[in-house]
């Protein structure tokens, strides 16, 4: 799947700094952002920035830091430059014997837990071998109550837990045999699942840490996922049952009603779609899927024939028809959308699908009066088909207003109010619209 560039803007990027001293002894150390409603996050060390723009449900893998007293504080990134110290400078003695994570839990805006640093330890000595590997599991899933844990073979009985983990604890450093397995949840008041990994490979060699988090997801099959850290980085691991969240959207100004099939089948989800509509999201298989758009009533000569759309579980997707029928040019545009809401502002994701070659490339401007005078874009050189996700915005009215790229006088969208929110997505996504004033914008609330 092709990613914008400007999602340069927002996909959190880890930027390593590097504060050990080489004179000094070190230690290992890697942060995660397990606090599902608070923004990108900043770790600093010893006063210095380690990682910054961690995301959420995402580690850093590890670092070398200095042994002794060392101080850890946690940023988060507000609109334009700001930050706010979530985690005040916290002091730590660290030693050469274990490897230290620093994980981020809690929620954002106060409502279960507060956000605070839960530190989990291992010896920096692994046993792992060529047939088996180290595993330790955390419960940092804010919100979910004390749960059992069962490690099983794939289609094994339940049988015995493992252990019971409230929220914040974590077991000791388990030694298995690599191979296949099935890591199930249950919570104990009700004996519930509440998570089902399905079978998963847990290779030979590995040192792992594994952590339910909050899915944050509003329409899911657990209240959980797993991250699973190797030391290098992290991965997911949603409940066997999760889905992909879809909508499509019907943008190409003058094309005619249409209905979308799925595999060959007509869709009730996704029928009757007229200029400027665009669906509620929907649960979508995991798997790759042949999407044809017809003409309303018709099922030969697709307007758009799209072979091996790929959707993944937990992503959520935004499929526009886009282009223009003078000359005929229509083509899909599949987006992943960003729609984690985070407590402290709201998040604005922008799309341009707008067609007309007038407007191929746009300057967009965020302000607080009408006009642009004196301002300076909020997103420069923005192209037909670029999308920009997780912009943080201050709560507050503005204007969008959006102009050919380095001409502010040449303007395409004027002064369009627009009032946020925090704790809410916004997508903005600019398209034609003869009908209209020649360009439109399409504001939704996409909050998960």
């Amino acid at each position: 799947m092709k990613y914008s560039p400007l999602l340069a803007v927002a996909v959190s990027a880890m930027f390593i700094v590097g504060c050990d001293d080489d004179d000094e002894p070190t230690t290992q150390l890697q942060a995660v952002h397990a606090s599902p409603d608070a923004p990108l996050a900043n770790v600093l060390i010893d006063n210095q920035s380690l990682w910054s723009s961690v995301d959420y449900a995402q580690a850093s893998g590890y670092s070398a830091v200095n042994q002794g007293q060392t101080s850890v504080q946690v940023d988060v990134q507000l609109p334009g430059d700001a930050v706010a110290t979530v985690i005040p400078q916290s002091q730590f003695d660290l030693t050469g014997d274990l490897d230290y994570t620093v994980m981020v839990v809690g929620d954002a805006d106060g409502s279960n837990n507060p956000v605070e640093a839960l530190v989990v330890t291992r010896p920096a000595e692994g046993t792992a071998t060529s047939s088996t590997l180290d595993v330790q599991v955390v419960h940092a899933a804010t919100g979910v109550g004390d749960v059992n844990l069962y490690v099983t073979g794939p289609s094994d009985p339940l049988g015995a837990p493992l252990g019971t983990l409230g929220y914040k604890d974590f077991t000791d450093v388990l030694n298995i045999p690599a191979g296949q397995y099935r890591v199930r949840l249950e919570t104990v008041s009700g004996n519930a699942i509440a998570f089902d990994s399905g079978e998963i490979t847990l290779p030979a060699g590995s040192e792992l840490t594994i952590a339910a988090v909050p899915r944050a997801d509003s329409n899911s099959a657990s209240p959980v996922k797993l991250m699973v850290m190797d030391g290098s980085g992290s991965s997911l691991i949603y409940d066997m049952a999760e889905t992909a969240e879809v909508r499509v959207g019907h943008l190409v100004d003058g094309a005619p009603t249409v209905d979308v099939f799925v595999n060959s089948a007509a869709s009730a989800d996704f029928a009757d779609l007229m200029f400027k509509d665009i669906t509620m999201f929907k649960d979508l298989a995991v798997g790759t899927y042949d999407l044809d758009i017809f003409a309303d009533g018709t099922t030969t000569n697709a307007l758009i024939d799209a072979d091996g759309v790929a959707v993944f579980a937990g992503m959520d997707y935004s499929i526009y028809a886009v282009g223009t029928v003078s000359p005929l040019n229509l083509e899909p545009l599949v987006v992943p959308e960003n729609r984690r809401p985070v407590a402290t502002s709201a998040v604005l994701n922008i799309m341009h699908a707008a067609a007309n070659p007038i407007a191929a490339s746009v300057d967009i401007y965020l302000t607080e009066n009408v006009g642009i005078a004196g301002s300076t874009p909020a997103l420069s050189d923005v192209k037909f088909k670029d999308y920009a996700n997780g912009i943080y915005v201050a709560a507050g009215s503005y204007f969008v207003t959006i102009t050919v790229a380095g001409q502010p006088s040449v303007v395409a969208i004027d002064s369009a109010p627009a009032t946020l929110a925090d704790g809410v997505v916004y997508q903005v996504v600019a398209i034609d619209d003869s009908a209209g004033t020649g360009f439109k914008l399409i504001v939704s609330d996409t909050t998960d």
